[in-house]
C-alpha cells in the first residue's frame, strides 16, 4: 500500500456523524451519494437547515482532505512517481466531478437562506462568500481550472527537480543560495550564477508554461463573463473591500516612499562593502562582513528553537506547536525532489495544519518557520467551528495571523542568536522595507500580464526589466539582463496563485 493509502480515516477528535465512519473519497463514486443525498434532502425548519449545513460542512471537508493528503505527498516528492500519480488521479478524475454538485448545493443555500434567513450575527460573511462563488462558476470553466492545476503541479515538478554543482558539491536551489550570504564575494557571484544558470536551462520551457496559463486564465474569465482574468481573480478571491485601482494605487506609494529607503540602505551596504555598484550577489552579506548567522544546524534544532520562542509568545502556542512536531506535522528541510517554497497545508476533516518548507539553516528559515506558525495557530484556533467554511481562513486575511507571528516572536529570536540577536532583528526589520519594492513589482507584474494578454515572451521579460528599474534601481543589472528578464520565473506565487502576493504587503 502506498503512504496515501495507510493514512487514517477520518478523525477521532471529530468523529463523523453523517458521513459513513469507513468511507474514503479517492473515487467519485464513493462520494457523489452523499452530495446527491444533501441536494435531494427537504429542508422544512431553520434548525433543519442548519444541520443540513453542518453535513455539508463534513461531506467537503472529508473530500478536500483525501486531495490536501496527496497534494502534500506529491509537494514532499515531486520525483515519487506513485506519488505524482495518485494526486493526478484525483485531480483529473474524482475533484472535477464535485464541482457542479457544489454549485447545485451553493444554489440551494442561496434558496433556503431565502426561505429561512439565517442570524446574520453568526451567517453574514458566509452567504456573501456563497452568492460570490455562484456568480463566477460556470461548467464549462471546469476542464479548464483542471488543466491550470495540471500546470502548477508542473511547475512544482520542474522547479523541485533542480539541482547545481557549487566547488563539486551538487546542492538544492535552496542549499547554493545559502552561499549568498558569505563573505567571500567570488563564492557569492559563483553561487548566484550557478543557480540563475539552472534557472535559465529551463527559461524557455517555464516560458511556454506561462504562455499556457495565461491563455487558459483568461479563458476562464471571459467564460465567466468578465473582461480579464484580474476582474475575475478578484471575485474568486473574494476581494470586496479593494480594487485593482487600490492595488495600482499602492504600488505607486511604494514606489515613492519605499523606493527610496530602500536605496538610502542599499547606498549605506555599498559604501560599507567598498563596492563601486550593488550586484546581484552582494544583497545579503553582512553589511559588516561577519561570517553570515547559521541559527541551527539541523531540523530538531530549528524546531526545538521555534517551540521555545512559541511557548515565550504564549504558552497555548508553544503546547499548539509541540503537538504538530510530535504528530508529524512538519517536514522543513531541503532535499532534492521537493517542491520549492514554503506553505501550511490544512487536513480539514482532522482539523489539523501540516507545515512544509525547505530550511537549509539561514535566518530566515527561522522566520519561515514563525511565520507558517503564524498560519497553523489561525487553523487550530478556528478547528471547533462545526463549518468548514468558517474554519478555512479567507486568503484575503490569511497573511494577518502570519506575518503579526513574525512580529510576535521578534521580541524572543535571542533564543537562537544570543550576542548577535541585534543584528538579527536588524536584519529582519531591513527586511521589511526591502520587501515592499519586491512585492510591488510582483503584484504589478500580473497586473500587466493578464490585461495584455496576448503579450509576446520577449514583451512580458521587457515590461519585467521596467519593473526593476521602477522598484529596484539601485542594484547594477549591466551583462546581466539574460538574468533579470525571467527572473520571475523563481516567485513560485507568479505561476501557481495568481494576484496572491499583496496581501503580505
Amino acid at each position: 500500500m502506498t503512504a496515501t493509502q495507510q493514512r487514517q480515516i477520518g478523525s477521532e477528535e471529530f468523529p463523523r456523524t453523517f458521513v459513513a465512519p469507513g468511507a474514503r473519497f479517492d473515487d467519485w463514486a464513493t462520494a457523489e451519494p452523499y452530495y446527491k443525498q444533501l441536494v435531494d434532502r427537504e429542508i422544512k425548519t431553520l434548525a433543519d437547515f442548519e444541520q443540513w449545513l453542518r453535513d455539508f460542512s463534513e461531506v467537503d471537508a472529508a473530500f478536500d482532505e483525501e486531495g490536501t493528503a496527496r497534494h502534500i505527498a506529491m509537494t514532499c516528492a515531486t520525483d515519487d512517481a506513485e506519488r505524482e500519480q495518485a494526486f493526478l488521479h484525483y485531480l483529473q478524475n474524482v475533484q472535477p466531478h464535485r464541482e457542479p454538485w457544489a454549485q447545485q448545493l451553493r444554489l440551494k443555500f442561496a434558496e433556503l437562506a431565502t426561505r429561512f434567513p439565517l442570524p446574520q450575527k453568526r451567517y453574514e460573511v458566509l452567504e456573501r462568500s456563497v452568492r460570490s462563488a455562484i456568480e463566477i462558476f460556470r461548467e464549462e470553466n471546469i476542464p479548464l481550472q483542471v488543466q491550470l492545476a495540471e500546470m502548477s503541479q508542473q511547475y512544482q515538478k520542474i522547479t523541485g527537480a533542480m539541482t547545481v554543482t557549487l566547488r563539486g558539491e551538487e546542492l538544492t536551489i535552496q542549499q547554493a543560495a545559502r552561499n549568498l550570504e558569505e563573505t567571500d564575494r567570488a563564492l557569492r557571484e559563483e553561487a548566484w550564477r550557478a543557480i540563475s544558470d539552472r534557472y535559465l536551462q529551463n527559461a524557455d520551457e517555464l516560458n511556454k508554461l506561462y504562455d499556457d496559463m495565461v491563455r487558459v486564465r483568461h479563458q476562464v474569465a471571459k467564460n465567466a463573463d468578465c473582461a480579464d482574468f484580474r476582474e475575475y481573480m478578484f471575485k474568486a478571491m473574494q476581494r470586496f473591500d479593494y480594487t485593482p485601482d487600490d492595488c495600482l494605487a499602492f504600488h505607486d506609494a511604494i514606489e515613492k516612499v519605499c523606493v527610496p529607503a530602500v536605496g538610502r540602505l542599499f547606498e549605506q551596504r555599498r559604501e560599507k562593502l567598498g563596492l563601486k555598484s550593488l550586484r546581484p550577489w552582494d544583497l545579503d552579506v553582512d553589511i559588516d562582513q561577519r561570517p553570515p548567522l547559521r541559527p541551527f544546524k539541523n531540523d530538531d534544532e530549528l524546531v526545538a528553537g521555534c517551540s521555545k520562542i512559541f511557548h515565550k509568545v504564549d504558552g497555548e502556542l508553544g503546547d499548539i506547536f509541540d503537538n504538530l512536531s510530535q504528530r508529524g506535522l512538519l517536514d522543513l528541510g531541503s532535499r532534492k525532489g521537493k517542491a520549492p517554497g514554503g506553505y501550511q497545508a490544512t487536513y480539514n476533516e482532522k482539523r489539523l495544519p501540516f507545515i512544509f518548507m525547505n530550511a537549509v539553516g539561514t535566518e530566515s528559515d527561522v522566520r519561515t518557520l514563525l511565520h507558517e506558525g503564524g498560519h497553523a495557530f489561525h487553523t487550530w484556533s478556528c478547528r471547533n467551528d462545526p463549518l468548514d467554511a468558517y474554519r478555512t481562513y479567507p486568503i484575503e486575511f490569511a497573511e494577518v495571523a502570519s506575518m503579526g507571528m513574525e512580529m510576535l516572536c521578534l521580541p524572543h529570536v535571542d533564543v537562537f542568536y544570543g550576542s548577535e540577536t541585534d543584528r538579527a532583528r536588524k536584519r529582519f526589520l531591513e527586511g521589511i522595507v526591502t520587501f515592499f519594492p519586491f512585492m510591488a513589482r510582483v503584484d504589478a507584474f500580473q497586473h500587466w500580464v493578464y490585461t495584455n494578454v496576448n503579450a509576446t515572451t520577449a514583451q512580458r521579460q521587457a515590461h519585467w526589466q521596467s519593473l526593476t528599474k521602477r522598484f529596484s534601481p539601485h542594484i547594477d543589472w549591466s551583462g546581466l539582463e539574460n538574468y533579470d528578464r525571467d527572473s520571475w520565473h523563481r516567485k513560485l506565487h507568479i505561476f501557481e496563485v495568481p494576484f496572491y502576493y499583496v496581501e503580505y504587503g
